[in-house]
């Protein structure tokens, strides 16, 4: 018996507190990448599901250390529809209801930007609508700073339509060194995807928090340093992941594409 099969027999005996069956039998792992006893999964829930579903992330996670072999384990927390594309910003509701009352709630200060060790400069490359080539520019970009000596990272923090791994031609999965996960180089940039992690086919829908969950997993549990520049691609539109980036990244500049 693998390693692997250690591992899904371990989150086997996790059970989904919704459904009353293991995250194995509810096809809810996804992704699963091992290399060197170093572990690496996504955990797929049902949309609406996502905050209230990080403990039960966190028990895959402790499960899966619990196997002997495994050195170290990084589960991302994602939703899943299988029929409908989730869209980088609220859709309108066509239907009409009596406005409600919004109930008073306290405002957080924002967490402070601190940066990421080992990286001298960040810039995003954001776009008020899909469609406009911006991925490209951001890939071009990054492409272009390499080609002038410097070492670069590109971002992929388009999480709701992920392109540079067909932009750049990747399929592997990232590996781990124990602490962080690896970027896969191309073309001289250390690139970090989602979607090195989910299939390219599947409609993922993403809720706030998990949003900033996610963008705050790559940002900072990856191995980027040392870079001059870390080019991040930005979903189009404003949401969630533009608040996490402005709240959580100290930016040098900003490409605007339309």
């Amino acid at each position: 018996m693998t390693l692997r099969d250690d591992v899904l027999k371990a989150l086997d005996q996790v059970i989904d507190p919704v459904s009353g069956r293991t995250v194995v039998q509810q096809d809810m792992i996804q992704g699963l990448v091992e290399k060197d006893g170093h572990i690496g999964f996504v955990l797929e829930v049902p949309p609406g599901q996502g905050p209230e579903s990080e403990p039960l992330r966190k028990i895959c996670e402790a499960m899966v250390l619990g196997v002997k072999g495994v050195k170290s384990v990084t589960a991302v927390l994602t939703a899943h529809d299988d029929h409908s594309q989730a869209a980088p910003q609220g859709g309108h509701d066509h239907h009409h209801h009596e406005p409600a009352a919004r109930p008073q709630v306290k405002r957080q200060a924002p967490p402070p930007q601190a940066g990421i060790p080992g990286v001298a400069n960040i810039i995003a490359v954001a776009s008020g609508k899909g469609g406009v080539g911006k991925s490209t520019v951001a890939v071009n970009l990054a492409l272009s700073l390499a080609k002038l000596g410097l070492k670069v990272g590109l971002l992929d923090a388009d999480i709701y339509g992920p392109s540079v791994p067909r932009l750049l031609a990747i399929t592997e999965k990232p590996d781990s060194d124990g602490h962080k996960l690896q970027p896969i180089e191309r073309h001289g940039i250390k690139a970090m995807s989602i979607g090195f992690l989910v299939k390219e086919d599947e409609a993922m829908i993403w809720r706030g928090p998990m949003v900033q969950s996610a963008l705050t997993q790559m940002l900072g549990d990856v191995a980027w340093a040392p870079l001059d520049v870390l080019v991040l691609d930005m979903p189009p539109g404003t949401g969630d992941a533009q608040l996490t980036i402005a709240q959580r990244v100290p930016l040098k500049g900003a490409v605007i594409v339309s």
